[in-house]
């Protein structure tokens, strides 16, 4: 739950406005409640109105833990009209703790009142430890607080419900048990269903379920013991009186005042940083091999700008990772910035924005953890259906979701809340956050989904939380994630086994010089405790390809090895630089071709113009041929353009024209909203309330209907002035009696009738 204000007010009666409140108060209220402040309104009247709406009490009551909700719940519950007698107005702290079990109950009320959802009432001798009332708009927005029907009268001439159970017949019982503990309220089928619908039906197992008549019997029976209503749609409604007597005062039962931690496995300390430490080398590596084929072939944009399926599974068949890493993998590198979206001739293309040959790869995987943790995308949605049908695709905008990062951090806060070492299951874990928010408890794909991410990256390791999880979630930059990972990496291995079968065992977690050789030059075969690889034509042929010699791998092999280089292995290493050769590409941008040999040689020695002899005839450059021509032109020399077929297409003047710019890459960036001076918006209210003052009247919309809404609670008068459809206005002397929906009704005092006005015609609303 957010944490409540401070120095919350208090006051003997009624609802104290937000301008009672101190600037410092005010802006915990406003980071508690953030939907107060967005947008800032223009007068403490608005953002009362606005605090007391169904909207925001009801988010404000979602982020509500079980004991905060039980203490809000009971003191709705016990103020009902239906329930006075058997309670007073306000609630005292101690009928609060009876009917909840809390033992401090204080202590959820008072963050309550710092909430602005319950009022403190001032000490009294009957009250010495403090009574409280709901907040404005809150008994609207909990119409069955605790499973409570309190909007439901007792039946006119019941006796105690207690009494009236007894000799109730099983059929009977069931259902008032099932009505007691909510919801309140019991459908049933048609005649041929054997049980009701509902909490009703849920009385009992279905082997000894009533039979239709046998159901139509009990509720018969509870209702002529006066212990249910009929509803308007036939079914019955317990009373909140009834309730409450059965519950034996109780608002709750079995309430828990910690969040609940189920048994859990465990796990040794060396498991739990074992596999952190193989789940952050993996995810590097599979980052490495990501951006080095992504350099090759940059994977195309489809028209949304994401990435298609095809293009995912082709590029988890390179990585050799399955399709759900594949796509976590490319979410956070595009949110790290390690892959950004370009665009050339062909489209909008994703590939890498830069190298880092010189990043540690800790250093790496702690930036892809850290953008995990806070990033807003929700990446389980990926391959999910979107309203209109469509599958959402990788790196598509508009899987933001306010709930992602919250979701995230909340649940590595929960699997913290177990010992070390602890591993909790699924259903563990999302008993432990119903506890914190249980009117708004995160569906289970979602709580599973984080943990699987958490165990990918590694940050969660056979279930339990890493140090590194505990370190990213105590909020560690990233060179501290960086070294927290490297302390849990077993000690690198400078050494590799070379066999006659031509393959490489490292004991261990190879050196970054061994790693380098072993992407190179061999396939890897598995991984694990050790790293199996094997040299083939193919790998060797790669290695050749990219600019090792023979020598150079035999002697960074003759440098590593503790054994000789086998005699079958340098074989195949010197026939596989044998083998290559024949062909041979490298890059030019234009040529030069002439048939005077000695004009082309001496403009080959011009080494402005970067031309490079092929033949006696031909001359390859850097430069793109219209910069090649204008550079000839300017020193003199006629050159014609020729088009890929040989055509010429153009002289040095036009040559301007079909210089092509040079392909920058445009990296998309995700802009991250900055947080308001929540103090600065306090004084900026503040100052518009001095500045828009007026006599206590309400021009603006918001602050009329604030005015309503007060005068419908304290039965006031006011002042109302219509505007009517030609435009004149019309002043009333009005009583308002409810607001909702768009409009106000109201009695008219001078005329003695009641009507009801739209919101919009009212232009303005003074009290009297």
């Amino acid at each position: 739950m957010a944490t409540p204000p401070p120095n919350p007010p208090q006051g003997s009666t009624g609802s104290p406005t937000p301008a009672d409140l101190t600037d410092d108060a005010l802006a915990a209220l406003l980071q508690a409640r953030p939907d107060l402040a967005s947008p800032l309104p223009g007068s403490f009247t608005a953002l009362a109105a606005r605090a007391a709406t169904v909207r925001s009490v009801q988010l404000a009551v979602a982020g509500l833990d079980t004991p905060h909700l039980a203490a809000l719940d009971a003191v709705v519950a016990l103020t009902s009209p239906t329930l006075a007698p058997m309670a007073t107005a306000p609630v005292t702290t101690a009928a609060v703790a009876a009917a909840t079990g809390l033992e401090d109950a204080a202590v959820p009320l008072t963050g309550l009142v710092g909430l602005a959802l319950l009022v403190a009432v001032a000490p009294s001798p009957a009250a010495p430890d403090g009574a409280w009332l709901p907040g404005a708009g809150v008994a609207a927005a909990r119409p069955r607080p605790a499973g409570l029907a309190i909007a439901v009268e007792p039946v006119a001439g019941s006796t105690a419900a207690v009494a009236a159970t007894e000799g109730l017949t099983p059929p009977a019982r069931r259902i008032l048990d099932a009505l007691t503990w909510g919801p309140p309220v019991g459908t049933f089928g048609a005649p041929a269903e054997p049980a009701p619908v509902g909490s009703a039906g849920t009385a009992g197992d279905a082997s000894d379920a009533p039979t239709a008549g046998g159901v139509a019997l009990a509720v018969e029976e509870l209702l002529e013991r006066s212990l249910v209503r009929r509803t308007a749609d036939g079914g019955i409604v317990l009373p909140a009186a009834t309730a409450i007597e059965l519950r034996g005062g109780r608002t709750h039962r079995d309430l828990t005042a910690v969040p609940p931690t189920a048994p859990a496995a465990v796990v040794t300390p060396e498991t739990v940083a074992a596999e952190s430490a193989r789940a952050a080398l993996e995810l590097h590596r599979h980052l490495a091999d990501l951006t080095e084929t992504w350099a090759v072939h940059p994977a195309g944009a489809l028209r949304s700008g994401g990435v298609g399926v095809r293009e995912i599974r082709r590029t988890g068949t390179a990585i050799k990772a399955d399709e759900r890493t594949t796509v976590l993998l490319v979410e956070l590198a595009a949110a790290a910035a390690e892959i950004g979206q370009a665009h050339d001739d062909d489209g909008a293309l994703w590939a890498p924005t830069r190298t880092h040959d010189g990043d540690a790869p800790t250093l790496r995987w702690a930036r892809l953890a850290h953008v995990w943790l806070h990033s807003e995308r929700a990446f389980a949605l990926v391959g999910t259906r979107a309203d209109d049908g469509a599958l959402r695709a990788v790196l598509e905008p508009g899987l933001e979701r306010g709930w992602a990062a919250r979701l995230r951090r909340r649940v590595l806060e929960a699997l913290a809340a177990w010992p070390t070492g602890s591993a909790p299951d699924l259903a563990a874990v999302r008993g432990h956050l119903d506890w914190h928010t249980p009117v708004s408890p995160p569906p289970d794909w979602a709580v599973a989904a984080v943990l699987a991410e958490a165990d990918l990256i590694g940050v969660v390791a056979a279930g339990a939380l890493s140090r590194s999880g505990a370190a990213l979630l105590a909020g560690e930059d990233v060179p501290a994630l960086a070294a927290t990972l490297e302390a849990d990496l077993p000690p690198a291995v400078e050494e590799i086994l070379l066999q006659a079968d031509l393959t490489a065992i490292v004991p261990g977690r190879p050196s970054r010089a061994i790693e380098e050789l072993l992407e190179r030059a061999t396939d890897v075969e598995s991984r694990g405790s050790g790293v199996t690889a094997r040299f083939t034509t193919a790998s060797l042929s790669r290695a050749i390809e990219a600019g090792l010699t023979a020598s150079d791998v035999l002697a960074t092999l003759a440098a590593l090895s503790r054994t000789p280089v086998p005699q079958a292995l340098e074989y195949a290493i010197r026939d596989a630089e044998r083998r290559h050769g024949g062909l041979r590409a490298g890059p030019a941008s234009s040529y030069l071709r002439s048939d005077d040999a000695a004009l082309l040689t001496a403009l080959v020695a011009d080494s402005d113009l970067a031309l490079r002899l092929l033949a006696p005839t031909v001359a390859i450059s850097q430069l793109p041929a219209g910069r090649l021509a204008l550079a000839l032109r300017g020193s003199g020399r006629a050159v014609l353009i020729e088009g890929p077929d040989g055509v010429v297409v153009a002289t040095a003047e036009e040559s301007e024209t079909l210089a092509a710019p040079p392909r920058r890459a445009r990296v998309v960036t995700t802009a991250t909203a900055e947080l308001d001076d929540l103090l600065a918006a306090v004084r900026r209210l503040r100052e518009a309330e001095k500045v828009g003052a007026r006599g206590g009247g309400a021009g603006d919309p918001a602050d009329g209907v604030a005015l309503l809404r007060t005068a419908v609670r304290d039965a006031a008068h006011v002042w109302v002035t219509i505007v009517g459809p030609s435009g004149a206005a019309d002043r009333r002397r009005l009583a308002p009696m409810r607001v909702q929906g768009g409009h106000v009704i109201a009695r008219d005092l001078e005329r003695g009738s009641d009507l009801t006005i739209a919101l919009h015609r009212i232009a303005d609303v003074e009290r009297i």
